[in-house]
């Protein structure tokens, strides 16, 4: 039998002709404790990032495998949780570093063809950085309290199983989720 949400609506103030409602009304985010996120109604969410893998790639018997891990899921997992899909920046830092670091050594020996390969890899890279951009999934999952925000990541996380490798989010990537989703056309 399905679940029905019994939602308590709260009293808005009416807004006057012309006037635009503040960001506290539009966006129902009190504060941010560690990586979980505390909405205006003292309830909770969490993000949680599920690996990306390409099912196309695998063969049929690691298809249906995929296929069975997330059934699972869904049916271990019954409370609510949201499936996000969202767009982000090629993360080329460590890469930028390593060849910034080889054109240091290349100056250093002054060795002109290392120096134009080191060169060529970092424009390689920023092109990455600028046209390209990664889909990555998220689950969002809900709780009234911290412990049940808690024991909602650490169900989700058991359940998924090892195709899926459902993990913690940080604090900074929490952040630019909540960017995104309330920003949908600015970049990041």
């Amino acid at each position: 039998m399905a679940k029905i949400k019994q939602g308590t609506s709260q009293k808005k103030r009416p807004l006057k002709k012309g006037e635009l409602p503040s960001v506290q009304e539009v966006i129902p985010i009190k504060r941010m404790d560690q990586n979980d996120v505390v909405k205006d109604d003292d309830s909770y969410l969490a993000f949680l990032k599920v690996s990306t893998q390409d099912i196309n790639g695998l063969s049929a018997q690691e298809q249906q495998q995929a296929q069975s891990q997330f059934e699972n899921l869904s049916r271990i997992y019954d409370d609510d949780m949201s499936i996000l899909s969202m767009m982000f920046p090629t993360n080329i830092d460590s890469n930028l570093t390593f060849w910034n670091k080889k054109l240091m050594q290349a100056k250093k020996r002054q060795n002109m063809a290392q120096m134009m390969i080191c060169r060529e890899q970092i424009q390689r890279l920023l092109w990455v950085e600028m046209e390209l951009s990664n889909l990555e999934f998220y689950c969002m999952v809900y709780g009234k309290t911290k412990k049940d925000i808690m024991l909602a990541k650490t169900l989700m996380k058991r359940s998924g199983g090892s195709l899926l490798k459902i993990r913690d989010v940080s604090a900074g990537q929490t952040e630019k989720i909540l960017t995104k989703l309330f920003n949908m056309n600015t970049a990041i």
